[in-house]
């Protein structure tokens, strides 16, 4: 008897900290871009300094918040506000790219956390490096 009261109060216990199970959408933010990829089509070998701009919106009855924003590799640098967005406001995200010197097509990721109910979101840039 004594361990079924001991494994019901770590059930017990683990709940409490888990948090609320159900997750409500109808007091929850949401992000919504305008675009999650951007193409610079083809571009010259050693161009420095692309940059593309992806808007969102919150389009949730929360606030916003982004909390990291994960890049696929150093080339490309993620500029982002680290303010809230309350609901129906709009924000960008600008993604600066530097060009190789290997003439290839290029296809990047960056991958956008939130508290929004999508939690993650992954924008795309990609071109061709031409001669």
């Amino acid at each position: 008897m004594k361990k079924i009261v001991n494994i019901f109060l770590v059930v017990l216990i683990g709940f409490s900290f888990s948090g609320p199970i159900n997750l409500d959408q109808d007091h929850a933010a949401e992000i919504k871009f305008d675009k999650t990829i951007f193409d610079f089509g083809k571009v010259k070998k050693g161009t420095k300094d692309l940059k593309c701009t992806f808007t969102y919106t919150n389009t949730g009855n929360d606030v916003l918040f982004i909390s990291r924003v994960k890049k696929s590799c150093g080339c490309t640098v993620p500029v982002y506000s680290k303010e809230p967005i309350n609901p129906g406001q709009s924000a960008t995200i600008e993604i600066g790219y530097t060009t190789t010197d290997i003439v290839d097509v290029f296809n990047k990721k960056i991958t956008v956390f939130t508290n929004a109910i999508t939690n993650a979101t992954v924008l795309t840039i990609k071109g061709e490096i031409v001669e």
